[in-house]
């Protein structure tokens, strides 16, 4: 099977859509279509003024990329976050035109978590990376309302905070008091109950299931996942193409003024900017400014986080907000800053900036959280802070400020893995997955205790 695939990803965006995934599933596509393979994209179009589960389809550096229109607008219960029938019949239609050999789901949230067991009853190969903990939490990130940062999903304490998120959705708050199987639930935490055990039901007919990081396959095992149905497939940076346009920009500019921290990525309360700028301050470094680049939405409804963060930066030049960019700025976001910090409290996939930013040849201050300590090699290329302690990121701060300290974590050699070695794995993946099976195997099931909405058979 050495011959080409046509391959269709699925996801919330593409680009010029922001965000991590969108950046990666770029990166991916654009390294398969060099390989010669066929790629097409399907993603969300929020457009008002479509109609609902219309479709446009268009064509972006040679990748197809079909838009459907939806906007959230049917939901009447928390089961309707993962199943979507109009959305699971779009996306099988998609892949029957497009003619692929295998759907790659990146993100499921707005198709709903049912596309993947309604690819694999169309027999159509399907194969998902989890980049988030959407599938288990539906607010993406295993972060309360009230601030916490979850370990393991449990229904009895998700209702609450799923019911403070969507009071519309959940039973005590007038949604249906219905699950993704139709069944009848008799309170919130019946329906957050529900929720998990379709949603591991989902994941359940993918036939391959991919996460960047060790830490985050952890989750999904705790969540009752074997370790054996996902493989780690760290995400790639484009190492080399990162360092040589580092060089030749730092070559045609004068040094900037001051020392520089940055912040890039989406503004969340999981990510740590805010906390991170009262380290900043409280630090008081002479000379140190936060540089935060990334768009600065509501978290599901709630500003509060960016309206402190605003403010802060408001009464405080040394925190700047920068807004967001596109993925094509990010050589020159790097190369006015003198190092990259991920502060992040949840439990970090992977950390794509803090790697590309080591990729770029700068150090880097991350928190403890999930699997972002790996970036510094040990502490040879930045520091590791604990995630919630305010005093350790001042001291990081500080140090941070030491001329020397930078200079000899810029000068560890960068290591993060490239987007050609990563594009390794998931071609073989891919080809794992189309290789003719036993009559027997599609009866075998890959984990036990599990049922499927839709019958694969």
């Amino acid at each position: 099977m050495s011959h080409a695939l046509a391959i269709g990803f699925v996801g919330m965006g593409w680009v010029p859509d922001v965000g991590g995934v969108e950046s990666h599933t770029h990166e991916l596509a654009r390294e398969l279509v060099r390989r010669g393979h066929r790629v097409a994209a399907f993603a969300l179009d929020f457009g008002a003024e479509l109609e609902p589960y219309s479709t446009r389809t268009n064509e972006h550096e040679g990748v197809r990329v079909t838009r459907l229109a939806y906007r959230y607008h049917d939901h009447r219960a928390l089961a309707d976050l993962l199943l979507r029938p109009r959305a699971s019949a779009a996306v099988v239609a998609w892949a029957r035109a497009e003619r692929l050999d295998l759907v790659h789901v990146h993100h499921a949230s707005g198709h709903g978590l049912a596309i993947v067991p309604a690819l694999a009853q169309a027999a159509l190969p399907v194969v998902m990376t989890l980049h988030d903990y959407w599938a288990l939490c539906p607010r993406g990130q295993m972060l309360r309302t009230d601030g916490a940062v979850c370990a393991a999903v449990e229904p009895a304490r998700c209702a609450p905070c799923l019911a403070s998120t969507w009071p519309h959705l959940l039973p005590s708050g007038g949604g249906e008091a219905r699950g993704a199987r139709g069944e009848a639930l008799a309170d919130d935490a019946a329906a957050s109950a529900a929720h998990t055990s379709f949603a591991l039901a989902c994941l359940h007919d993918a036939h391959a299931l991919f996460t960047p990081s060790a830490a985050t396959r952890a989750v999904f095992v705790r969540a009752g996942i074997p370790e054996k149905r996902i493989r780690v497939v760290p995400n790639g940076v484009e190492v080399e193409a990162l360092a040589r346009e580092m060089a030749a920009l730092r070559r045609t500019r004068s040094p900037h003024a001051g020392l520089r921290l940055g912040v890039l990525g989406t503004v969340l309360p999981s990510k740590g900017a805010l906390e991170l700028a009262e380290a900043l301050v409280a630090a008081d470094v002479p000379g140190l400014t936060l540089e935060i680049h990334g768009h600065e939405p509501s978290y599901h409804g709630d500003t509060r986080y960016v309206e402190r963060l605003r403010a802060l930066a408001a009464r405080e030049p040394r925190v700047r907000l920068h807004g967001p960019f596109e993925h094509g700025e990010l050589v020159r976001i790097l190369a006015g800053l003198d190092g990259v910090a991920a502060p992040s409290r949840w439990n970090e996939v992977f950390g794509l900036t803090v790697r590309e930013a080591r990729a770029a040849g700068l150090p880097v201050l991350v928190s403890d959280a999930g699997d972002l300590a790996d970036v510094t090699d040990g502490g040879a290329a930045g520091l590791v802070v604990p995630a919630e302690d305010r005093a350790a990121w001042v001291a990081a701060l500080r140090r941070f400020a030491d001329p020397a300290e930078r200079a000899r974590w810029s000068a560890h050699p960068p290591r993060p893995r490239t987007t050609v070695q990563m594009t390794d794995q998931l071609e073989a993946a891919y080809r794992e997955v189309l290789r003719p099976r036993p009559w027997w195997w599609r009866f075998w099931p890959p984990w036990p205790g599990t049922t499927t909405l839709i019958d694969p058979g």
